[in-house]
């Protein structure tokens, strides 16, 4: 029944004494609770059992003072309360110490003991009693998009009176299944099994195992975070592409989509309805040319599958945009330097005689001639 050390002890009186009995080798608790210790005797004389035997559990720490006048009533005020629930008749010796605090952590040894029979054990339990609570244990198995993901969580219950409860929180769907299960050993365990179905949606949420212990005078809680990993094949499979497109400029498409593993990408171009594969690559480079006209297409695929983007059309026509900035520059200086040619022109025609005005000057001189001559 438990997966302990397996412990043999012989009376030196004789080997028709010769005990065999199975306890853990270490136990856990808090403080406030009760531990249960298994045990279980595999060889004893019918003859002890039926003179009415009576089983204890006698600390380490106090031992010297055991069967002595100086075991009075201050060293008995630190041992734990103590009680059998096993049933010896069929050689079980289960017994669960109560109102444990920190001070109670020690090495327990068993004991049987009747009228004219006893034996001890000389190979002891380690109880230890702590103030806090240890974490729980999560499994978490590999989950994929669409089937029945399976996500459990474990914590001790060291006392059978004292059931924590188990449970995860956020729940988005699916059920939880709770209980206390007997392990190999022979100790409790609470456990918490959330069954649903994940979708990509579910990826790298973050979600609690939460278990709450009842102790006297209140509740402990611990809790533990996993976050989900959810396989998935590719979603939103799109191609960016950054800017104009110029001939002669060097364009680099982007295959950008959400899968899990990450996703595999694969080019295609489709032109006068053939289909031309490109490379393998997250990224495709290239100078854009006339021939480089067609729909692209980006093929993202992982374990989970593949996803086709939508085409994108890249049209590679007219001149090269450094041909294009140099017409844009040239028509904005033509623009900037027309203000400046118009009022040269207007400059330089107000500073030319008009031909009526020379003709009178050549007048005014010819009629002063003709009066000198007379």
């Amino acid at each position: 029944m438990f997966s302990a050390d397996f412990l043999v002890f012989c009376s030196i009186l004789s080997a028709a004494w010769c005990q065999s009995v199975l306890i853990p080798k270490t136990l856990n608790t808090t403080s406030g609770s009760c531990i249960l210790i298994p045990c279980q005797m595999t060889t004893i004389s019918e003859s002890v059992l039926d003179n009415s035997p009576v089983v204890s559990w006698r600390r380490g720490s106090l031992w010297k003072y055991y069967d002595t006048n100086n075991f009075i009533s201050e060293h008995r005020q630190k041992e734990p309360e103590m009680e059998l629930i096993g049933d010896l008749r069929k050689k079980n010796c289960t017994s669960v110490m109560r109102n444990l605090t920190g001070q109670h952590s020690d090495h327990y040894f068993f004991r049987i003991q009747t009228t004219n029979y006893t034996f001890t054990d000389n190979k002891p339990v380690k109880i230890t009693v702590s103030d806090s609570l240890p974490e729980p244990n999560v499994i978490v198995p590999g989950i994929r998009e669409g089937e029945v993901a399976s996500l459990t969580c474990t914590v001790p219950a060291p006392c059978p009176s004292l059931l924590p409860n188990v449970t995860w929180a956020p729940v988005f769907g699916g059920n939880i299944t709770q209980g206390i299960q007997l392990k190999a050993d022979g100790t409790l365990s609470g456990f918490a099994i959330w069954e649903f179905v994940p979708s990509f949606t579910h990826h790298e949420l973050k979600v609690n195992c939460v278990s709450v212990h009842p102790v006297d005078g209140g509740d402990k809680q611990a809790s533990k975070q996993v976050i989900l990993s959810v396989e998935y094949p590719p979603k939103e499979t799109h191609i960016s592409l950054p800017g104009l497109v110029w001939l002669g400029n060097n364009l680099t498409l982007t295959c950008q989509s959400k899968a899990n593993p990450p996703a595999n990408h694969s080019w295609f171009m489709k032109r006068e309805g053939v289909e031309e594969k490109l490379g393998d690559s997250h990224v495709l480079s290239f100078i854009a040319t006339q021939e480089k006209t067609g729909e692209y297409i980006c093929e993202a695929q992982n374990l989970q599958g593949a996803m086709n983007s939508t085409s994108l059309q890249i049209n590679v026509q007219g001149i090269s945009f450094t041909t294009f900035l140099s017409i844009l520059l040239s028509m904005l200086l033509v623009l900037i330097l027309s203000p400046f040619l118009i009022l040269l022109f207007h400059r330089s025609r107000s500073k030319t005689p008009h031909r009526h005005e020379t003709t009178e000057v050549e007048n005014i001189y010819a009629n002063s001639s003709t009066v000198k001559s007379q």
